[in-house]
């Protein structure tokens, strides 16, 4: 399409209703420049929404060369009135040349950028565009915004592992149910969250709501599932379960604090990789380039921008740079800092560019912790390669130490001592303790008592209920009271002892079994098959004198038998009421 040339009169201001009277399809290229139905609706109106949509605008301005922006920027000066282009060479030609001037022009003109009018030859940029320019610094300045390194951190994290022995319990002690579509039922989830982190259960019902889990829980499960912890089981009706084996989660509260983590870094890599191949590349630059900035708090813009690289294929929508740095933050910087690599903080920020004066915006800064993982990358020959080790790696593979024997070291030198006999019971059976003790001792105390986790302390209660709910589940009392014995601060008081040991002693006094009942019509009958000695597999004991306890599974063997005799049963197996009713015959027939 041709470019379109309007009569302009020189010493006029234009508003884009007055360009768009003289001319309806003038202003095609500045409707498809900033995304505008030019055909349908009011178009100034609606091509005015759009250059005032400051991310939108900036997103098509900064692809614009440095001579184009100064044209621009120089034009808009005149406040909608057109400026001869005699003028634009006489202002420019000091520092550019006549052919990069032209070209400079030329293209935007054909971007939309500019209008042109002749007789005289003009360029005209409407007034809205020095409107938007002008609140560009303070919108670059949100976009981009730096805090100082003694700004305090308002979220730490580092709540991955706690929460990780928290769950674990829940399903060591519930073994929950699942519904139909292989989810934990509300009404579960609703009592694991209440132990979890405010990280872990935020929004966790909305999730729910839609039958799926929230990405921090879908991390710790598949944590768990990938050390080969969690296992799915099916009973005879085929309800579905979640079990915990025990033996593969104690090969990982056991492990080293340094193989610890790096399992679990090792899983949310993974998932960084899954939801966007390519990306692993752009995560050790990020790493890198945070270490680079000595304790500064960025935004997640500016973490982004200065850390993509040509071989990820991570991107930063300058059209759109807020749903990318919700992506940042979602996928890689929370979940780092539910690792512990990440801390957080947020400050009111000035807003020129909105109706608004201040609106809150995040910051992020590297741990101690996390420098130490950057570190490491950048001693590396190949950052991302070494990054790409940690996909799915085998905790218990001899190579393992060996490949990350330098960040074991570095790490070593950063992660809390894990504290011995910090553990403080009071009296009435609440506890305290901090939470870098040593993960066996959280493992048990949140298997045998109601736990909540605050940011730096551990604490609890035991009940006589969550006791025997750690006994029903299969918990030993004596792992309990070893605990408390090599783990407390002070010995726990002989009243303290006794009622937890009087709540253990509760437990197992009666058993529930099923087992089949064989009636007979006299006791000499019963007397006689309990002593055979090819059935004594299958027959458990008398519990009368004319009936025997017997094992479901020997039902066919002691029938056949039975049949050789000549003491032939009735088919099939009868109620309990009908059982009656037969002895109370036979009984009477005597």
């Amino acid at each position: 399409m041709s470019n379109k040339k309007l009569s302009l009169l020189l010493d006029k201001a234009y508003t884009l209703e007055e360009v768009y009277t003289l001319n309806k399809t003038v202003l095609n290229r500045m409707c498809w420049l900033f995304d505008v139905s030019g055909w349908v609706g009011n178009v100034p109106n609606l091509l005015r929404e759009a250059i005032f949509h400051i991310p939108r605008f900036a997103g098509v301005y900064h692809l614009l060369r440095e001579e184009q922006k100064s044209i621009m920027n120089f034009l808009c000066e005149s406040g909608g009135k057109p400026i001869a282009i005699n003028q634009v060479y006489e202002h420019f030609l000091y520092n550019l040349s006549m052919k990069k001037i032209d070209a400079a022009i030329t293209d935007l003109l054909q971007q939309g950028w500019l209008l042109e009018g002749e007789k005289p030859q003009v360029l005209l940029a409407i007034p809205d565009f020095k409107k938007t320019l002008d609140k560009m610094s303070a919108f670059y300045y949100f976009l981009e915004a730096q805090l100082p390194a003694t700004h305090p951190a308002t979220t730490s994290g580092g709540q991955c592992l706690t929460d990780l022995i928290e769950i674990a319990a829940f399903m060591y002690v519930e073994t929950p149910k699942l519904t139909v579509k292989k989810f934990m039922a509300k009404s579960l989830l609703r009592r694991l969250m209440l132990r979890l982190s405010p990280m872990a259960s935020s929004q966790w019902e909305d999730a729910a709501d839609e039958n799926i889990y929230t990405n921090t829980m879908r991390m710790l499960l598949g944590i768990l599932h990938e050390i080969g912890a969690l296992r799915t089981s099916v009973d005879r009706g085929d309800h579905s379960y979640y079990q915990l084996h025990s033996e593969k989660w104690d090969d990982f509260i056991f492990s080293p604090s340094s193989h610890r983590l790096l399992y679990m870094v090792s899983w949310q890599i993974t998932r960084i990789q899954y939801q966007k191949g390519g990306s692993l590349p752009f995560v050790a630059s990020l790493l890198q380039h945070a270490a680079q900035m000595k304790g500064a708090w960025l935004t997640g813009a500016s973490l982004m921008k200065n850390s993509i690289v040509a071989e990820s294929s991570v991107l930063f929508s300058e059209k759109d740079p807020f749903s990318s740095e919700e992506w940042l933050e979602t996928i890689i910087l929370e979940p780092f800092m539910y690792l512990g690599l990440f801390e957080k903080t947020t400050a009111e920020l000035p807003t020129q560019w909105l109706i608004e004066d201040q609106r809150p915006r995040n910051f992020w800064r590297l741990t101690s912790l996390g420098l130490t993982l950057a570190q490491w990358l950048a001693e590396e020959k190949d950052a991302s390669k070494a990054i790409s080790q940690m996909v799915k790696i085998d905790m218990y593979h001899k190579d393992t130490d060996g490949i990350f024997a330098p960040l074991f070291s570095k790490w070593r030198q950063v992660l809390p001592a894990e504290l011995e006999q910090q553990l403080i019971i009071q009296p009435d059976l609440s506890f305290f303790v901090p939470k870098n003790v040593t993960p066996y001792l959280l493992w048990i105390l949140s298997v045998f008592a109601e736990t909540q986790i605050q940011d730096y302390v551990y604490q609890g209660m035991f009940t006589r209920n969550s006791m025997l709910r750690a006994l029903k589940g299969g918990a030993v009392v004596d792992d309990l009271f070893a605990v408390l014995k090599d783990h407390s601060k002070v010995q726990p008081s002989e009243n303290v002892l006794l009622t937890l040991q009087q709540w253990a002693n509760a437990y197992d006094k009666t058993l529930f079994s099923r087992a089949m009942v064989l009636a007979c019509d006299t006791p000499e009958l019963a007397t006689e098959l309990i002593a055979q000695s090819k059935l004594s597999n299958w027959i458990i004991g008398l519990i009368g004198p004319q009936t025997l306890l017997i094992k479901p599974e020997g039902e066919g063997n002691i029938r056949k038998w039975l049949e050789k005799k000549n003491w032939v049963p009735r088919p099939g197996v009868v109620t309990g009421e009908r059982l009656y009713a037969w002895l109370t015959t036979v009984k009477n027939e005597k």
